[in-house]
């Protein structure tokens, strides 16, 4: 996938949750014309209608968009995930995660899904899916499963792609609202999150920066093919390991479980 067809993906998506939402506005308004109900039982119809509309608003930006980018040249072999220290994360309509990782060209480097798309979850709302232990695989730029992150409310189990535990995250609370520790093995990770905006700063025990993520600062010369410069923006350390940086990656699945989409 390339960022041309993540829009169109992303577009029809949307289409489709637009025209799903009507469905229950035509058996309202069929109930209400059947039963002669007041006219506050119309009422009920206003949160489909807002969804659909939002729904079909945003069918028709990303429509734009991949129009836009129908000239969209594949710049040779994708890098790796592991090897790519600047990227730019994406969202796919999931019920709780699909992120795609992009590099600099538009190329998909990798993603993070859950396992487990039953159809219910699709109508669970939020709060009761939380109860709910999950499971996310890490895939590589050709598509293969490398690792596997299962969320225990504050732990983090990642496994290889045997599904042998090679490292468990613990989540140490501290003093401080915006800032967490994450334990793993005899090394941690401090987390701090800015207020007001999303922006996340990893560090090491040392302190010294790992990984930076932010919203709204892409490059100039690379919003020719990503459009959305509010797309959150993933730096990683040069000198990070593979080990940290599949760390990080398994922190931000738990950061974006229930967000951005």
């Amino acid at each position: 996938m390339n960022i041309e067809k993540y829009y169109k993906y992303t577009a029809i998506s949307a289409l489709n949750a637009s025209l799903i939402s009507c469905i229950p506005i035509f058996l309202f308004v069929g109930v209400f014309i059947i039963s002669h109900s007041s006219i506050a039982f119309l009422l009920l119809l206003a949160p489909f209608g807002i969804y659909s509309v939002t729904c079909f608003s945003q069918y028709y930006l990303h429509k734009r968009r991949f129009e836009k980018l129908n000239k969209f040249l594949n710049v040779g072999k994708a890098r790796s995930i592991l090897k790519t220290n600047t990227v730019v994360l994406s969202f796919l309509p999931a019920p709780s995660l699909r992120m795609i990782v992009f590099d600099r060209d538009g190329q998909e480097i990798g993603e993070i899904k859950d396992e487990k798309f039953s159809l219910i979850r699709w109508y669970l709302p939020f709060l009761f899916d939380h109860f709910y232990t999950k499971s996310y695989g890490f895939y590589n730029t050709e598509d293969e499963l490398q690792y596997i992150f299962t969320i225990k409310k504050d732990r983090i189990e990642i496994k290889n792609k045997n599904k042998k535990t090679i490292s468990k995250i613990i989540e140490l609370k501290t003093d401080k609202r915006l800032v967490s520790n994450f334990l793993y093995g005899d090394n941690m990770i401090t987390m701090k999150k800015s207020f007001g905006h999303m922006e996340y700063h990893f560090e090491k025990e040392d302190g010294q920066t790992l990984a930076h993520l932010r919203k709204g600062w892409m490059p100039k010369e690379w919003t020719k093919r990503f459009m959305d410069p509010n797309q959150p923006l993933l730096t990683i350390d040069h000198h990070a390991s593979d080990k940290e940086i599949i760390h990080v990656y398994a922190l931000l699945t738990k950061i974006f479980a229930y967000s951005n989409h």
